[in-house]
């Protein structure tokens, strides 16, 4: 009987996340500086102090209130202020209260009312305040997960990713699904599911449809894009349900294998993809969302979309910088990109345009 009541839910969310209206933008915002390329001046450099902190895998970048900036490192939460110093590594690695014996590669974090929550990967959420001290540990109990997403005040979202169904190999189908989990982490139910699509092979796996969440903490929207194609879905997670789904016109672009993913191809061979992923990355900025997508061009940069809440194709801009923008707040934008020598540099730049 669970089984069944199970499956006609799994039903019910499929047919309720493709059934919806799709809202179709033409290729022109609304703002007609649209296309503009930013201009940019740096505000501060930060670079690797050997006794304090070093850059190898930065990622997952977040400002609390009073605009510190804490990113996520190999076995390293770090914390700086908003003029660039150091303020200290919340990150313990061990097997007691507060440390975290898992690989750095499955831990993941939010920033809620200015508390840190770290979830461990396997089975427990760490929550620290902002200078790092342990408040609680809650042992979660109730499944696994890939990722703490975010948090309400009835728990916190946390995502799930079901194995292929299918055949052995193949095109096999792949569900991204988000679960509320109890505050005391001994009870989860699942609000919503997004299925894509992975390829697998004889001896290899590889994904194929970009799957991709980011979460509004103010208003409890999670954007979703799990397709190939230009579509992002924004779901109320607090009424459980998908609001709108949206896209533009958009001229895709020719598939071109990357200089690393060479030889996986001629070794195994592969089906080869058309085009690029449209969208790329997703950011959230003053509750606008900034899409990164497939289109470069030497002489301007990467090209973004901006939209509403609503799915309103408002601003396009082109970027252009050396490295990977990895977050972006109000009017300023933090960067990664490497010198010479290959060492990692986070850059926080303004935007003066």
């Amino acid at each position: 009987m669970k089984k069944l009541v199970f499956l006609i839910l799994l039903l019910h969310t499929f047919s309720f996340a493709t059934s919806q209206e799709m809202i179709k933008n033409s290729n022109i915002p609304l703002n007609s500086e649209g296309g503009r390329i930013l201009k940019l001046e740096e505000v501060f450099e930060l670079k690797d102090e050997p006794d304090k902190f070093f850059f190898a895998w930065p990622r997952n970048f977040c400002l609390d209130s009073q605009e510190n900036l804490f990113i996520l490192d190999e076995d390293q939460l770090l914390k700086f202020s908003p003029e660039g110093r150091f303020m200290g590594n919340f990150y313990k690695k061990g097997q007691g209260p507060g440390e975290i014996s898992t690989r750095y590669q499955m831990v993941s974090y939010v920033i809620h009312k200015d508390e840190l929550y770290v979830y461990d990967g396997v089975a427990r959420i760490i929550h620290m305040d902002n200078e790092g001290k342990v408040l609680d540990e809650i042992k979660q109990t109730a499944g696994r997960y890939f990722q703490l997403v975010g948090i309400a005040d009835k728990g916190f979202y946390m995502r799930y990713q079901t194995s292929a169904r299918g055949e052995t190999e193949g095109f096999l189908e792949i569900e991204n699904q988000i679960f509320l989990l109890s505050p005391d982490g001994s009870f989860a139910k699942k609000i919503i599911g997004f299925f894509s699509q992975v390829y697998s092979g004889p001896n290899f796996g590889m994904d194929w449809d970009k799957y991709s969440n980011l979460f509004n903490q103010i208003d409890g929207s999670l954007y979703v894009t799990h397709s190939c194609e230009y579509k992002i879905v924004r779901a109320d997670l607090n009424e459980g349900k998908i609001m709108v789904s949206f896209n533009r016109d958009y001229p895709r672009i020719k598939y071109v294998i990357p200089e690393d993913m060479e030889d996986f191809y001629k070794k195994y061979n592969p089906p080869k993809k058309k085009f690029e992923n449209d969208v790329i990355k997703m950011y959230l900025n003053k509750n606008k969302l900034w899409i990164k997508t497939s289109t470069a061009k030497k002489d301007t940069g990467i090209l973004f979309d901006v939209f509403d809440s609503q799915g309103r194709y408002l601003d396009s801009f082109n970027l252009d910088i050396n490295g990977e923008l990895q977050l972006a707040a109000g009017d300023y934008l933090y960067i990664t990109e490497r010198d010479e020598e290959e060492n990692i540099l986070i850059k926080k730049l303004k935007i003066l345009n």
